[in-house]
């Protein structure tokens, strides 16, 4: 640009030194123009380049941006600001590499055709700097994560990352973007336009042709515009000036000033043909912004179907390992059980398969889980090699049990194992039974303190019951809660014997140590000790476990000391201690089983889905799109009229005798003023397009017909799968608690079978089964009915979003439903709105019937519509 301005001053220099040597008269008057003209070439020539791209892509963004915003005009529809370009942070940013970066990385074998295509060198890409990656180096640094790599992803954080990272999010944001764009450039068409330019020109010929040396300079300046109408107007300053150097520096100037008009009349002369092309793009434009905030919704709603299903795919893995845990101390007793012969190897063989087919479906269902992270990862945009740990607190009420009291169930359980090892006739030493007494106090103490949490439970339990709302209980619910109540009621009466017997428990103790320290001052001679019959031989004279006694096992209490003590520890460790952490155990987990409820709630379906119709923005769009095919019908049928332009044109000229483009004259003028007529004589494609535009309007309307359809059918599923989720809960709830006892039964029938039987073995492992598939129906229909009430909130357009994307009004939105008084009587028949007690019609549904213009309107639509199913154009017709 530098040498276009120097080469421009340069010509300025020798124009003048020129003029200096003219002697003409009209010397003085070329000065001017010629000072002027070569004044503005160095403006031309930097403007040759246009402006930097930076300037062009800040103008078009915001432009593009203020239109976005004037098209959210409602909240159902407000979307976010932001920009079009992916964020610092996101794994996709360009850094600030948008206008003039390095080129990304090229395939090996595609490089040779862009750098050298047929042998022909392109050395510009060569110039420019190439990139490592397509990604953002510097996104991995920005992840949350923890101090052993690893990300702790809630819901809300996963929703966070996806806003920055997913493709989907983004790509549909930037057609919210193109669409202003689109817009932008319809607007523009209707806008005074500006054009501009400059040329330079030198010719030389021979001595025969005149031997001149012709310099000629000209510019051009004006402005058009479009009508809405249809007309178009356009008006351009023309100069030109020209010297001949070798010869006596004769010049010669011209200037002219032209305006031109033209307006159709008939085909294109209207409005709503013209202007069709900018109507369509502002009403596509919040197409597109609806079509975002609904996708907003739907975004959040998969996103986190997917972080439920890892939950659910989680607790379904800890029931599976529980299940192969039982199954694995199931075949370790049956094992036993073969050696005393109490079993058969059958029965070990069962459990034996039963137990491997636990342990391949652990790793099916690992794998799975793996899976469905990798599909959660991909959907957010992060790569597979990102690990995370889901966060599980939402699996809280799942727990049944507290595991300070499964942990006092396993050592009273060892600590017992451990006594039994001195059975009678050992004798065991005073100091291992003081020590196991001391535990055993330890583990009482311990079971007495988690006593009240156990009744704090069990108070919560019954407050609700109290204040449950029974009016519109179902058959299902009425059972349900008579069931809670009864139990409750057990319960309560069990752990009120349990604290008595806690309140007790001193002089047991008392008695128990008194019998130690007897042992401890009177230990046992051997002349004291009697043979005691061993376990084997005690087992032969019965039939069944059952009709073993703790006197079989154990002698009177006039044998010896030992043997009255190690019974006295044996009863507390035994009987006491294992039985009231037992009953602590199975009183918690059938509370806590119940505590976790849904709470229903009831949505007449009529209403539900006469909200969607009204709110649903897709239902909005699909509504419109028919109008929109109607006005394609409309311009169709004005391209089947005659051409009819009416044009005119006025010229403006310069003096051609002066040599001064500045000295208009009157002489030089020119008026065109003209009408143009071409008949509709060719009108076969105009013809089809018309017939194709009303096809395409029928099927409009029925494609709205059907959107009605499908939402109304898509709520009435989603109650259905609602209902059918809270009343599979409940059963899944009682499944759980009865085969917790089928498992437990069954384990006490084959401990106390002498006899070999394979059916115990099998009512063991169905149970076992039943109370897998009970535990895994119970928290899939739990996260379902979440799931299905996201999906009713989404389904109904009532799922707001803050600026975060995080869900803000799940608990007071389905309020907004519930005091929802309108029946869309344009969707259901009169008797299903008739019958609604309020008999109030939202005025957005359907307009008030006292509307005298609105009423004649729609009489006068019916009239015509009868009059057209009535009497068709082939029908024949009656003479009167």
């Amino acid at each position: 640009m530098n040498q276009m301005v120097c080469l421009g001053s340069k010509m300025c220099q020798f124009g003048f030194k020129q003029l200096r040597r003219e002697k003409s008269v009209g010397r003085a008057a070329a000065v001017r123009p010629l000072i002027l003209l070569f004044a503005t070439l160095p403006v031309a020539a930097a403007s040759l380049q246009g402006c930097a791209r930076s300037t062009y892509r800040k103008a078009a963004d915001r432009e593009a941006y203020c239109l976005i915003d004037s098209r959210k005009s409602d909240a159902r529809w407000d979307i976010p600001n932001r920009a079009v370009e992916p964020q610092r942070h996101s794994r996709m940013y360009l850094a600030a590499e948008q206008d003039c970066a390095p080129k990304p990385p090229d395939d090996f074998a595609a490089h040779r055709y862009m750098v050298q295509p047929d042998c022909k060198e392109i050395p510009y890409y060569q110039k420019i700097a190439t990139r490592h990656s397509v990604e953002n180096p510097a996104w991995i640094d920005r992840l949350p994560k923890n101090e052993t790599g690893t990300i702790d992803l809630t819901q809300p954080l996963m929703i966070d990352l996806a806003l920055l990272h997913s493709r989907d999010y983004q790509g549909e944001f930037e057609q919210v973007y193109l669409r202003a764009l689109d817009l932008s450039v319809n607007r523009f068409e209707f806008d005074t336009q500006w054009f501009g330019g400059a040329g330079l020109a030198y010719e030389a010929n021979g001595e025969d042709l005149g031997n001149d040396r012709l310099l000629t300079v000209s510019d051009r300046l004006g402005f058009g515009r479009n009508l809405a109408g249809g007309g178009q107007f356009a008006t351009s300053v023309v100069n030109s000036l020209t010297w001949n150097f070798p010869g006596n520096t004769v010049q010669a100037g011209s200037a002219t000033i032209v305006s031109t008009f033209t307006q159709p009349l008939l085909r294109g002369a209207f409005r709503h043909v013209r202007l069709e092309s900018l109507t369509q793009s502002e009403r596509n434009l919040l197409y597109q912004v609806r079509d975002f905030a609904r996708f907003r919704r739907l975004f959040y709603v998969g996103l986190t179907e997917r972080y439920l299903g890892l939950l659910t795919q989680t607790q379904s893995i800890r029931n599976t390992e529980n299940n192969v845990s039982n199954l694995r101390q199931n075949l370790v007793e049956h094992e036993f059980y073969e050696q005393l012969e109490t079993v058969s190897q059958v029965q070990v063989d069962q459990v034996f398969q039963q137990y491997q087919n636990g342990r391949r479906s652990l790793l099916s269902a690992e794998q799975d889980l793996i899976g469905q992270q990798d599909n959660l990862k991909f959907a957010i945009g992060l790569p597979a090699w990102v690990t995370f740990d889901i966060d599980e607190s939402l699996l809280e009420p799942f727990e049944l049990v507290d595991p300070r009291i499964e942990a006092l169930q396993d050592e009273a359980q060892e600590l017992f194992i451990e006594l039994v090892q001195y059975l009678p006739p050992t004798q065991a030493p005073i100091d291992v039974l003081q020590q196991h007494f001391d535990r055993y106090q330890e583990l009482h103490r311990e079971a007495l303190d988690r006593l009240p949490d156990v009744e704090a439970e069990l108070r919560q339990w019954q407050a609700r019951l109290a204040t449950t709302d029974r009016t519109r209980f179902s058959d299902d619910d009425r059972l349900d809660f008579e069931q809670q109540s009864e139990l409750a009621e057990r319960i309560e009466t069990l752990l009120a014997d349990l604290r008595s017997d806690f309140a007790t428990r001193d002089s047991f103790d008392a008695r128990v140590l008194e019998k130690l320290r007897n042992y401890e001052a009177n230990p046992p001679s051997e002349e004291d000790t009697t043979e005691q019959p061993t376990f084997e031989e005690i087992l032969k004279g019965v039939e069944s476990l059952a009709d073993v006694s703790i006197d079989d096992l154990l002698p009177n209490d006039d044998d010896n000391t030992a043997i009255i003590a190690w019974k006295a520890v044996s009863e507390a460790i035994g009987s006491k201690l294992r039985e009231e952490i037992a009953e602590l155990y199975v009183a918690q987990t059938q509370i806590r089983l119940f505590l976790i409820d849904i709470e229903p709630f009831s949505i007449p379906s009529e209403k539900a889905i006469s909200f969607a119709l009204q709110n649903r923005l897709d239902l909005m769009n699909s509504k419109a799109l028919v109008m929109d095919q109607f006005r394609k019908v409309e311009v169709a049928a004005d391209a089947l009229e005659s051409d009819l332009n009416l044009s005119g044109q006025v010229a403006i000229g310069s003096d051609s005798d002066s040599n001064s483009p500045f000295k208009l004259d009157s002489a030089n003028n020119l008026y065109q003023l003209g009408l143009q007529f071409d008949g509709p004589l060719n009108r076969r494609v105009e013809r089809n397009d018309y017939r194709a535009e009303q096809v395409a309007y029928q099927a409009a309307i029925r494609t709205f017909i059907a959107d009605k359809d499908s939402i109304a059918n898509e709520v009435r599923q989603i109650l259905r799968r609602l209902e059918f989720s809270r009343l599979s809960f409940q059963i899944a709830r009682q499944q759980v608690f009865a085969a917790t006892r089928q498992v437990d039964q069954a384990q006490i029938d084959l401990r106390q079978s002498r006899a070999i039987d394979a059916n115990l073995t099998i009512i063991l492992l169905q149970a076992l089964d039943g109370m897998l598939d009970a535990k895994n129906s119970l928290v899939q229909n739990w996260i379902d009915y979440r799931v299905q009430k996201m999906r009713l909130f989404a389904a109904l357009e009532l799922l707001y979003l803050d600026e975060n994307g995080q869900w803000i009004n799940e608990e007071t939105g389905l309020d907004q439903v519930l005091n929802f008084q309108a029946i869309d009587p344009e969707y259901f028949p009169p008797q299903i709105v008739l019958a609604e007690e309020s008999n109030s019609i939202d005025t957005d549904l359907a307009p008030p019937a006292s509307d005298p213009v609105l009423a004649e309107e729609a009489m006068g639509e019916l009239e015509l519509i009868e009059a057209e199913i009535g009497t068709p154009d082939d029908a024949p017709r009656e003479d009167n």
